[in-house]
């Protein structure tokens, strides 16, 4: 474990997980006296189709991913500083890519996502992240 975290990124998909990992980067980051980067991504793999299926289930997919933004960011309020960031595509491989992109020390993740059938079907993200990630991994229960 390292003295020092300065660069936290914390992960959510609207589990309760993640809002305990959101809680336990706050105080890490507290301690460290420094900011968070929050990441959430929405998750497109989950979605296919005709092309009209396809359309809507991008807009539930969306309006799910605002309700996680609105609701993290109030929890996180003005407790500390924080950068929101927001992609798409496969969570488990975004996570991995932008903390090696932006070279993070940390990254805090809640131990289940929200779906059990995609953790069946493709593998956990928390596991994937712990094998993956060019830093330390906190993982939250």
């Amino acid at each position: 474990m390292r003295d020092e975290y300065k660069k936290i990124l914390v992960t959510v998909d609207g589990s309760d997980h993640a809002k305990e990992a959101v809680h336990e980067a706050i105080a890490i980051a507290k301690r460290n006296e420094t900011s968070l980067t929050i990441l959430h991504v929405k998750d497109e793999t989950r979605v296919s189709g005709s092309p009209y299926a396809l359309a809507q289930t991008l807009e539930e997919l969306e309006q799910e991913s605002q309700a996680i933004i609105a609701d993290i960011k109030r929890l996180v309020a003005d407790q500390v500083e924080y950068d929101f960031q927001y992609y798409a595509g496969n969570p488990k491989k975004e996570i991995v890519k932008f903390s090696k992109d932006f070279e993070m020390d940390l990254i805090v993740i809640g131990s289940n996502s929200k779906g059990l059938l995609d953790r069946m079907l493709v593998g956990s993200t928390t596991t994937y992240v712990i094998n993956h990630a060019p830093c330390n991994v906190m993982v939250v229960k």
